[in-house]
């Protein structure tokens, strides 16, 4: 079949383009996309700067309705509404039997490659190039084809925009606070970067019950943001001569938990420093992911602070999605205020623009009529 799709043929090259899809095979699902989250990820692939390389249809947050089956289908039917799991756990390697389904020992041959599960595509241009599809995903299309185990489903009641960036933003967020950090209710906390990661994990230590909440960023627009979402205090570190230092005064003593969104250098040397003695950095962010980092091993050590790292924050997809679609519908998550934005899919490219400014919390793109 044919349908419009996100594709970069290239490293910077975006185009919105009619493309072939393939039907899926016998444990394959097609999808009717209705919304898909526009993240960070997508944008540093657009560039070449993470493991998947063009050419492929970007996009990994995502939700719609199921329109095909293949014949070994059981955990769908055409007509549900489903949110897609971009973490295609295969469930019986020893990684997955150990509880640790984000680590998956086949997503590397496959999902990180940007292939579906069999290692193979269903995509190609409308004159025959071969396409592939980003995290097994390829979200940011009208119509998309994902394996059985990607597929989860969404209650009544949430919304597609909402379960879009639930896949990903929030999972990753608030995963890296509860499952990871595992923190505790009444000790403070810090998030270092408000883009809609960090943003998540502000709202991950609110569930937690972490009290104060401080927000730190470089750009006023992101930290108000983060003041509408509930934090209790904000640090623009552009205007500060010690980070650390301001965080220490604020919390007395420094926070509890420093979950650090962006992951470069500057800001996971920030998180350890700033952590009180005995405390947790997380660091949840890819910037540094070629670098080679230094670690302070005395405050580590004498100062008996955890350093931890928090991948998809450390989700057991299948179990942990729909625990997180049930807090939004209880209440306990508040995402319609992390949404700011929606674009239709010929505006990705302004979505990207708005994205890097800190003008969204999060944007997502409408692709189909939301029901």
């Amino acid at each position: 079949m044919r349908t419009r799709a996100a594709v970069t043929r290239e490293n910077g090259h975006l185009a919105i383009e009619e493309v072939e899809l393939a039907p899926p095979k016998d444990q394959e699902v097609l999808v009717r996309m209705c919304s898909a989250g526009v993240c960070h990820s997508d944008l540093h692939t657009l560039r070449g700067e993470l493991r998947a390389v063009p050419p492929l249809v970007l996009g990994h947050e995502g939700a719609g309705i199921v329109e095909a089956v293949g014949s070994r289908i059981t955990r769908c039917k055409p007509g549900d509404r489903i949110v897609v799991n971009w973490l295609p756990a295969c469930e019986c390697c020893q990684t997955c039997l150990s509880g640790r389904q984000n680590l998956c020992e086949r997503l590397a041959s496959t999902t990180f490659k940007a292939l579906l599960v069999d290692g193979t595509s269903r995509l190609t241009t409308a004159d025959g190039l071969p396409l592939k599809h980003f995290l097994s995903a390829a979200t940011m299309a009208e119509h998309a084809v994902i394996d059985e185990s990607s597929v989860v489903p969404i209650p009544d009641g949430v919304p597609f925009d909402i379960a879009a960036v639930i896949g990903c933003a929030v999972a990753t967020g608030v995963g890296a606070v509860t499952n990871t950090a595992q923190a505790q209710p009444g000790l403070p906390a810090a998030v270092i970067g408000c883009g809609g990661v960090g943003l998540s994990a502000l709202l991950g230590c609110k569930l937690a019950g972490c009290n104060p909440i401080i927000a730190v960023d470089v750009l006023d627009s992101k930290l108000e943001f983060a003041k509408a979402l509930g934090a209790d205090d904000t640090l623009n570190s552009t205007g500060s001569e010690d980070v650390a230092k301001d965080l220490r005064a604020i919390t007395g003593g420094g926070p509890e938990y420093v979950f650090d969104s962006v992951g470069a250098a500057s800001t996971i040397d920030l998180a350890i420093k700033a952590v009180r003695p005995g405390g947790t950095a997380t660091i949840v962010g890819l910037h540094a992911a070629k670098q080679a980092v230094e670690i302070p091993a005395g405050a580590l050590v004498l100062q008996n602070k955890r350093l931890l790292g928090s991948f998809a924050g450390s989700i057991r997809p299948r179990l942990d999605l729909p625990k997180l679609l049930g807090l939004y519908l209880g209440g306990r998550l508040p995402l319609d205020d992390l949404i700011t934005k929606r674009y239709p899919l010929d505006e990705l490219g302004t979505a990207f623009e708005d994205m890097e400014a800190g003008r969204v919390a999060r944007g997502v793109l409408v692709l189909a009529p939301q029901a």
